[in-house]
C-alpha cells in the first residue's frame, strides 16, 4: 500500500480535489509547484491511487518530450478544474472552455482504456492500453475529475475559510460544517488570531 506522503496535500478527500491542491500556496505571489516534473506526476497518482505501482514503477524512469507534454497536459487539466471549482465557490457560471478542455482529456483518457477478462470466470476488468505510455498519469487524473464531476455531491465541495489559502476539499463530516483543509496548520492559526484579537 503507497504511503501518501511527500509534498503534495491530501486533505481534499478525493483524488480531483487532491491534484487541484498540488498547486501550493496559490494565493501568494510565488505559488509552489508540487507536480513541477514529471516523476512527481507518477508518484502523485501512484499515492493517489489513480495507477497502480506496477504501472508507477515501469513509467518512473521516463523522459523526454512525450513526459513533458504529459507533464503540461496535466497541470492545465488542473488549472480548467480549479476554475470549475472557484467559479461554483463564488456562485459564478462556469466558462465553457474550462469544461471544454476537461472533456477533450477525459474522452482521450477512455480512449485509452480496453476491457479485459480476469483470471476469474465471467469476470471483466478495464485496462490501460498502453500502461508504459507517458500519458498514462494524465489519463488517469482525467478519469477522477470525470468521477467528481458527475458522481460528487457539489453541496459538499468546499474551500478552506483562511484568506491565504485555496484548498478545496470535500466536506464528509455529518453536520457539514468543516472550514479548513487542516485543523492543525489553517484551523489553528485562525484559532491563535481569534485569541489575539480577544486579548487587545
Amino acid at each position: 500500500m503507497t504511503t501518501k506522503s511527500g509534498p503534495f496535500d491530501w486533505s481534499g478527500g478525493h483524488p480531483a480535489l487532491d491534484l487541484v491542491n498540488t498547486l501550493d500556496e496559490r494565493p501568494s505571489q510565488a505559488p509552489v509547484e508540487n507536480l513541477a516534473v514529471y516523476c512527481n506526476l507518477v508518484r502523485f497518482t501512484e499515492a493517489a491511487g489513480l495507477i497502480g505501482s506496477s504501472v508507477a514503477a515501469n513509467l518512473r524512469p521516463l523522459d523526454g518530450p512525450a513526459c513533458a507534454n504529459a507533464l503540461r497536459g496535466a497541470q492545465k487539466l488542473r488549472e480548467s478544474l480549479y476554475a470549475v471549482l472557484t467559479a461554483n465557490e463564488i456562485g459564478r457560471p462556469i466558462k465553457p472552455a474550462a469544461l471544454d478542455a476537461i472533456a477533450l482529456q477525459v474522452r482521450r483518457a477512455h480512449a485509452a482504456r480496453t476491457f479485459v477478462s480476469t483470471s476469474r470466470s465471467g469476470v471483466v476488468a478495464q485496462r490501460w492500453i498502453s500502461p508504459a505510455s507517458p500519458e498514462v498519469p494524465l489519463h488517469a487524473c482525467a478519469l477522477a475529475i470525470e468521477s467528481l464531476l458527475v458522481s460528487a455531491d457539489w453541496s459538499r465541495i468546499r474551500k478552506c475559510c483562511a484568506d491565504d489559502c485555496e484548498v478545496f476539499f470535500l466536506d464528509t463530516s455529518k453536520a457539514r460544517r468543516r472550514q479548513w483543509c487542516s485543523m492543525q496548520n489553517c484551523g489553528n492559526r485562525a484559532k491563535q488570531r481569534r485569541w489575539r484579537r480577544g486579548q487587545e
